[in-house]
């Protein structure tokens, strides 16, 4: 998250950031029970307001996704994962986020799910750049 400008980010709020980075990063890898490890401890240092349980359902929601056998409705399994479906999928995510109609519970739930899309951006990106080193960007 971004602070204000020149206002620093809680030592809680860093912590998190970097748990939801490892977070991500162990879901990419299918490294589910790091994932879950790296909840349990967000889960220790998270605020305990909407927004908060929404990035909570939201994580919990990625795993569910991870672990699950049968992909049949899972949104994340099925989708073709081109920079160009996860540019549109992050962009309606951040605009959900944004919106004043939704509830901070919802708000803090497409938050999460943005910034994994976004964490998927940057992966493909790279897998993309170092299987075509020729490719410019």
């Amino acid at each position: 998250m971004k602070s204000s400008a020149g206002a620093k980010v809680p030592k809680a709020r860093k912590q998190v950031e970097s748990g939801e980075e490892r977070f991500f990063q162990a879901l990419i890898e299918r490294r589910i029970a790091d994932a879950e490890k790296e909840l349990d401890l967000m889960r220790a240092s998270i605020a305990e307001t909407e927004r908060a349980k929404g990035h909570l359902k939201a994580y919990e929601g990625l795993i569910l996704t991870a672990k699950a056998g049968n992909d049949r409705y899972l949104y994340f399994s099925k989708m073709e994962k081109t920079q160009k479906n996860l540019r549109t999928i992050r962009r309606e995510f951040a605009v959900q986020a944004a919106d004043q109609l939704h509830t901070d519970y919802d708000r803090g739930y497409f938050e999460v799910l943005g910034g994994y899309v976004k964490k998927l951006e940057r992966v493909g990106s790279l897998s993309e750049n170092l299987s075509n080193p020729k490719k410019k960007i």
